[in-house]
């Protein structure tokens, strides 16, 4: 577990508190559009609505309302943040890596309510020891260390109040502002992609559910041990308060000046378990957070943290990626055309401009499978594909919905890309890739 101390803060936990500092966020942007604005003018440059909204000071801006904010609101903006990885401006690296690492914590009044609701008044005789400081605070709940009178060292996972009934709202709050600074690509089904959202986040915030996911991935994973998954503590589990053993380990994210042997070996076993996930499980952890990979120096193993984004994939999804791979393998096309429409990441209305697009792109992103090491950093693989797309943006019908399951898949390959890109990796794909391929005939 990591150990930095947050910032503490009341979660403001009504509708109408959350969407007055929604409210607030969105006047202090408005704000600072209007003075970048105003100063592009005096200093005779054109303005424009992107740069005025990728200035630093909107980074500060949104960080610290929705880190204050917690739950569905926050977590979209972690979502954002790692997705948009390099294509967001540089200096935007380290103030929106608050948010994928640490959320404001709650003060100890609210946290000792939601003990008191779910395991009684008289819930310290239970105990020999419990911090009231958090070790980590993240978008839906904070994590403490405690010690059970039976010597077990714990780590508990308590929810922020309110966060749960204020998905929907939250949600429906920041696509407004997403709409209003026209922010989503015109052809984007936004509405069925909140509805998904929504149930995955309700999903995320009951407890009961992220322990059974906890406890599938532990059958999954079996015997293997270059992976640690903490071992839950089920009787003190509920909605709002998960309980887990506590495990040491430093965080993916600081092995930056690490030995690249060890930095090589540690994205490569990330990538083997997405692989594994995709193709063997069809049962992924979705969330590609940095913090929910820590590293053992003594045993030289990984632990995977943080379990309530799990979701089944279906057939159709695992089978669609495998085809996919073999085609961006071969650099076929034609199948790799197939393939996108399969997985519905195009469609019979996407123009033939933008399919055309689409494939080139992942016709250079297959380069990362045709050698037998490959550093995506080195490669600048990342800016040279935002690069490539970026004619996407001005195509209305260039963006397709696809299944939620397929959306959030991409989602995690590009949270591991982007760690390999942070760690400076080479990284051994073709050869990882090939045995979950090889039986496509």
């Amino acid at each position: 577990m990591r150990d930095k101390k947050p910032s503490e803060k009341p979660v403001p936990s009504s509708r109408l508190s959350r969407f007055a500092s929604l409210g607030s966020m969105a006047a202090s942007l408005s704000g600072n559009i209007i003075k970048n604005t105003v100063s592009a003018a005096f200093n005779a440059e054109k303005p424009s609505t992107q740069n005025t909204l990728l200035n630093l000071n909107n980074a500060h801006t949104i960080t610290k309302h929705l880190a204050n904010m917690r739950g569905a609101a926050m977590k979209i903006g972690q979502m954002l943040s790692m997705d948009a990885g390099e294509l967001l401006p540089k200096e935007w690296e380290p103030i929106l890596a608050v948010l994928r690492e640490q959320a404001n914590s709650m003060p100890k009044g609210q946290l000792l309510k939601v003990l008191a609701d779910n395991w009684g008044d008289d819930w310290q005789s239970r105990f020999s020891y419990f911090s009231f400081e958090p070790i980590a605070s993240a978008s839906i709940g904070q994590v403490h260390r405690a010690k059970l009178k039976s010597g077990a060292d714990l780590a508990i996972k308590v929810q922020y109040p309110g966060v749960a009934k204020s998905i929907d709202s939250d949600i429906d709050n920041v696509a407004g502002l997403l709409r209003l600074t026209k922010l989503v690509p015109k052809g984007l089904d936004i509405d069925n992609i909140l509805e998904q959202a929504k149930a995955q986040l309700k999903q995320e915030a009951d407890y009961t559910c992220e322990l059974a996911f906890l406890n599938e991935y532990h059958a999954h994973l079996g015997g293997d041990e270059r992976f640690i998954v903490p071992k839950p503590y089920t009787e003190l589990c509920s909605e709002q308060i998960l309980c887990m053993e506590f495990i040491e380990g430093q965080a993916m994210a600081d092995l930056a000046f690490e030995p690249p042997a060890l930095k090589n070996k540690l994205i490569e076993r990330l990538f083997d378990l997405l692989f594994k996930e995709m193709f063997e499980f069809k049962f992924t952890q979705s969330d590609p957070n940095f913090a929910n990979f820590l590293y053992q120096a003594d045993t030289q193993k990984l632990v995977l943290l943080d379990f309530g984004a799990c979701r089944q994939l279906s057939d159709k999804a695992s089978s669609g990626y495998r085809e996919m791979a073999k085609a961006m393998q071969a650099q076929n096309k034609d199948e790799i055309l197939n393939s996108l429409l399969a997985l519905g990441l195009l469609n019979t209305q996407t123009p033939a401009s933008a399919q055309s697009i689409v494939i080139d792109s992942c016709i250079t992103a297959s380069e990362v499978l045709q050698s037998p090491s490959y550093n995506f950093k080195q490669a600048q693989i990342i800016q040279r594909l935002q690069k490539q797309s970026h004619g996407l943006i001005t195509e209305k019908d260039a963006i397709a919905s696809p299944d939620f399951d397929v959306a959030l898949v991409n989602r995690k390959v590009t949270g591991v890309v982007m760690l390999a890109n942070k760690m400076n990796a080479d990284v051994r794909l073709q050869s990882i890739l090939s045995p979950f391929i090889d039986s496509i005939k």
